[in-house]
């Protein structure tokens, strides 16, 4: 089985692979990871996972690979001994101005800005440290400058997304669509308030899948086989 981030916490995921597999040791370089964007409602959850399980076949490390998910601010919170209801103000959105300024006035939490960096400091370390895949929160823009990562962005047609965020979900398609929208929309706020970025320029990828499109172990396997001919010193 592949441990989750909530069985396996970032901070110790990096320690180890920074005492045992970072780029320190033996001259070692850093990764391999992978980074995934997403459109809303194209199952980055199961691709992501079927990903680890076939990078663990074809590319092992030490320790499994890892999909790290909405649990990472999380685990941010946690390695800083902050609270976890921080949190919430830390969506994959631009936090509203008022919030973050009257918490910061009521000495409530550090700059929420300086944890959305602390944030992408820790997926660049994760992504140093190797064999994880970092889904969302803008990964592919945080870990551009290190080496030995595929960055992957899955799509699909507006149909095709709502109806399988309303079979997740429960809810009708007019209903599911909404709700794609939304949730698109504050991720394109997001990534263009922290990396000043269009989060659907296809440049910023190296490989776009329409999953409406492509099957689900086709793609894994064309990830597999990037990852393996972009960092071929690091297969085996």
């Amino acid at each position: 089985m592949i441990p989750q981030p909530s069985l396996l916490h970032a901070e110790t995921y990096i320690n180890i692979h920074a005492s045992h597999t970072g780029p320190a040791r033996h001259g070692k370089p850093p990764g391999p990871f992978v980074t995934i964007s997403r459109e809303t409602g194209t199952g980055v959850a199961t691709f992501a996972n079927r990903l680890a399980a076939r990078l663990d076949e074809i590319l092992p490390g030490e320790k499994p690979w890892t999909v790290f998910d909405g649990n990472l601010v999380e685990e941010m919170l946690q390695s800083r001994k902050l609270s976890p209801t921080l949190s919430c103000f830390l969506p994959e959105d631009q936090v509203s101005d008022y919030q973050s300024l009257a918490g910061e006035i009521l000495g409530l939490h550090p700059s929420l800005w300086e944890l959305v960096h602390r944030t992408n400091e820790m997926m660049r370390q994760l992504a140093c440290a190797g064999h994880v895949i970092l889904v969302g929160r803008g990964a592919n823009l945080a870990t551009a400058e290190v080496p030995n990562g595929v960055h992957l962005r899955l799509v699909a047609p507006p149909e095709f997304r709502a109806e399988h965020k309303a079979g997740e979900l429960s809810l009708t398609l007019q209903e599911a669509r909404a709700k794609n929208e939304r949730v698109d929309a504050a991720r394109r706020k997001f990534v263009r308030s922290v990396f000043r970025a269009d989060v659907e320029r296809p440049q910023a990828y190296d490989l776009v899948v329409n999953v409406a499109r492509v099957p689900v172990e086709s793609a894994v396997e064309l990830a597999a086989n990037l990852l393996q001919r972009k960092a071929p010193a690091l297969v085996g």
